[in-house]
């Protein structure tokens, strides 16, 4: 689908090549990292329960306003994250779409443009095509595709 404006970071996320980067270790069931990510999934259950418009929204809806007030809980009050912060965050709040694929070139495409210029600040636009590109190269994307069938 065409874009009328891109930037680079989304132009890394269409042209995903082969290039290496380090993979980095995802905090396990009990860890602290998880303790707080429950914390911030009650303060996020709050915040939609808090936007009427989402009282009768779908679940695509629903799930597309969690992933936004993901973002902007984190931001700056430029409306922005650092490139790090937004590995960070994929990494440990994405881990089951991204456990497992450190080998996957496409993977590591994503993760080493989150790496570089780690303090240059993304917009939510950029992360959310992140969070597409790590969705499209997941093997759980399978899992979920065979779950219909059901």
């Amino acid at each position: 689908m065409p874009v009328a404006k891109r930037s680079q970071s989304t132009e890394a996320q269409l042209n995903m090549g082969g290039s290496a980067s380090s993979s980095q270790e995802i905090p396990g069931p009990k860890t602290e990292a998880n303790s707080t990510s429950k914390k911030k999934s009650a303060a996020l259950s709050k915040q939609l329960s808090s936007i009427k418009a989402l009282a009768r929204g779908s679940d695509l809806e629903k799930a597309v306003a969690t992933a936004v007030l993901v973002f902007y809980n984190a931001a700056g009050p430029d409306g922005r994250v650092s490139k790090g912060d937004a590995r960070e965050i994929l990494l440990a709040q994405f881990q089951t779409f991204t456990r497992g694929q450190e080998s996957k070139p496409s993977y590591k495409e994503i993760l080493a443009d989150l790496g570089k210029d780690g303090d240059r600040r993304i917009a939510m636009e950029d992360f959310m095509l992140f969070i597409v590109g790590l969705t499209v190269t997941s093997d759980l994307l399978a899992e979920i595709q065979e779950a219909r069938k059901q």
